[in-house]
């Protein structure tokens, strides 16, 4: 009797552990991220981005719009604050926005989290006042849906300076990534 109620417990543990690596393959493929997964799309001057506007929450008055940056090459980041890639390449996106801003390159970061703009702007002051400085908002329905659907993150969109989509990236933006898509685009 002993041995069938050994044999029960082994089993169960088995159960268990195989459910928790399934469970934990499906949280990995939510947010490819966190394995670096690339999905690449080259379209070129195919396809126009859609247009939105929104209203920045660290820049208080300050719209932001793809029409409004129009001869600029943009990078559109959808991200979220509990995301560990996202958090990962906020620096690299910063440290490239100073450094190309003069040369005609924009940010406009686009937060996914469904706790509102408070969260964020609570986010940003974990890293120095000084060091996000490119323009965030809050991404809504509307924006998402016409971006695709935006089902995984952090993604990425280049809009080059005529206003089309040049590349779009799923998961944390690799290293020469920018500077690559920003020279190809600011010609």
């Amino acid at each position: 009797m002993k041995n069938k109620s050994k044999q029960s417990k082994q089993w169960i543990k088995i159960v268990v552990i195989v459910f928790i690596i399934f469970a934990g393959s499906l949280v990995i493929m939510k947010i490819p991220g966190w394995f670096h997964a690339v999905k690449i799309n080259k379209s070129g001057n195919e396809t126009l981005a859609p247009q939105f506007t929104v209203k920045s929450i660290n820049y208080p008055n300050k719209y932001l719009s793809l029409k409004k940056y129009k001869g600029k090459v943009i990078l559109v980041n959808f991200f979220a604050t509990w995301c560990p890639p996202c958090r990962s390449e906020m620096p690299m996106i910063e440290k490239f926005y100073k450094t190309h801003k003069n040369e005609g390159f924009r940010v406009i970061g686009l937060s996914v989290n469904n706790s509102g703009h408070k969260s964020v702007l609570n986010f940003l002051k974990h890293f120095d006042n000084d060091y996000i400085k490119y323009p965030i908002a809050m991404a809504n329905y509307g924006i998402e849906k016409a971006y695709g659907g935006i089902n995984e993150i952090p993604q990425s969109f280049i809009i080059n300076k005529q206003g089309y989509i040049a590349a779009h990236f799923t998961g944390e933006l690799p290293p020469g990534f920018l500077n690559y898509y920003f020279k190809k685009n600011s010609k």
